[in-house]
């Protein structure tokens, strides 16, 4: 599945299949470098275009914890050991937190979804 990332301060907005051209515009410019650290190439134009396996919220956040893994970065929205959501995160599709949704992480996305993934700091050293 096609999305258009564009990183926040604190978050990762994500269209799911975008139907039109994804910009940086209205949206902040100060970006954390980490989250740019498995896509380099992308920085310049200030949005990640790339490819993810699975159409669910935890399919999304099982693929891009593995990409960013890869790149050496700690990110993994998915607590391996509850197979639920981290306290460090949240995540909202289409404005709405996922435990409101009826079927939680294993929702399905479809074309023109908006996924917001915030990570909540911890400076807990």
């Amino acid at each position: 599945m096609k999305v258009a990332i564009i990183p926040g301060l604190t978050d990762l907005k994500i269209i799911i299949s975008p139907v039109k051209k994804v910009t940086r515009k209205g949206q902040p410019h100060i970006v954390m470098p980490w989250m740019w650290a498995p896509w380099p190439e992308a920085q310049k134009k200030g949005v990640i275009e790339i490819r993810v396996k699975g159409n669910t919220l935890r399919g999304l956040l099982l693929d891009l914890a593995k990409q960013y893994k890869e790149a050496k970065v700690d990110f993994e929205p998915i607590n391996p050991k509850m197979e639920d959501l981290d306290f460090d995160y949240d995540i909202f599709m289409n404005g709405q937190n996922y435990v409101g949704l009826p079927d939680g992480l294993d929702t399905a996305m479809e074309a023109g979804d908006e996924v917001l993934i915030k990570m909540n700091w911890r400076w807990d050293g």
